[in-house]
């Protein structure tokens, strides 16, 4: 996968959502032994996608990932399978690269500075993309404590949370808190905010403040934030325009400051995981499992 890939394959997963082309009955939700498990599936021209992950606390003890899955590529047409994907890595990528997509549709890709608030696997991700797609002046990284040592990983600035908000031109949120960690009474006037943490009806990533000064609520897809998302709650509540990003792609403009609210979504899946066997093929790598 590429930072270039990664976002074409966004671009495929949201207009197959808007042109109504791609099918993702709800994701089930598992508790199995106290740990979550999820389900998502999706189908589309020709391919169908299917993503098993877990999320299993205790194997930290263990020395082993905490985050754990497989998406498995099929053909929709004879059933075959084509493909076998690590899960984790997969939505790292194809999470980071709406985020990109959000902000090249909205600002474009000559951005000034990026702040990503997070310290963990998506804002590193959400790094990568966006360091290989678009122009970056700066990218200010804030957290808990861990965001030194990536930011000099990166060659990034380490600040805190006042500065990040004052000075980046785009925000990514990517952090597991439930409660508000941006705040708008901070932000520029004409900021773009990608948050992709805060996934259940009762948690927060984004103050009311944000919110209320949002010109445009951006989501994947209407039907999936309405389900998992206290953000999205908040926006509708205060009557915002709420508008799926594939309009986007579709023509429709939007002006800043505006919010780009992500839960993730199944297509998102189905579209990285056939552009990553296309390009494999392609370039003659990977695994054949006869």
């Amino acid at each position: 996968m590429t930072p270039e890939l990664a976002v074409e394959a966004a671009k495929v997963a949201f207009s197959w959502l808007i042109d109504k082309q791609v099918a993702q009955p709800k994701r089930q939700v598992f508790t199995v032994e106290g740990n979550w498990w999820g389900l998502m599936h999706s189908y589309g021209p020709d391919v169908f996608a299917v993503k098993l992950v877990n999320v299993i606390e205790g194997n930290k003890s263990r020395g082993l990932p905490t985050i754990n899955g497989l998406v498995v590529l099929a053909s929709s047409k004879n059933g075959l399978p084509l493909a076998v994907i690590d899960g984790p890595t997969l939505t790292a990528w194809r999470t980071a690269a709406a985020s990109v997509l959000s902000t090249e549709l909205v600002v474009g890709r000559s951005v000034g500075t990026v702040g990503i608030v997070g310290a963990g696997t998506q804002a590193r991700y959400h790094y990568a993309v966006a360091s290989g797609y678009l122009k970056v002046d700066k990218f200010l990284f804030t957290a808990r404590t861990s965001h030194v040592k990536l930011a000099s990983e990166l060659g990034a600035d380490a600040v805190t949370l006042e500065e990040l908000m004052r000075q980046s031109n785009v925000i990514y949120a990517a952090t597991s808190s439930t409660s508000p960690v941006v705040r708008g009474s901070l932000l520029r006037d004409d900021f773009h905010i990608s948050s992709v943490g805060a996934h259940t009806l009762d948690s927060r990533e984004l103050d009311d403040d944000v919110l209320k000064r949002a010109s445009t609520v951006l989501v994947d897809s209407i039907e999936a934030v309405e389900a998992e998302s206290g953000d999205y709650l908040k926006a509708r509540e205060l009557g915002k325009p709420i508008v799926e990003l594939g309009a986007l792609l579709k023509g429709q403009r939007v002006s800043r400051p505006t919010v780009f609210k992500s839960v993730g979504v199944a297509a998102q899946d189905l579209a990285a995981a056939l552009l990553v066997y296309e390009e494999a093929l392609r370039r003659n790598i990977g695994t054949k499992v006869d």
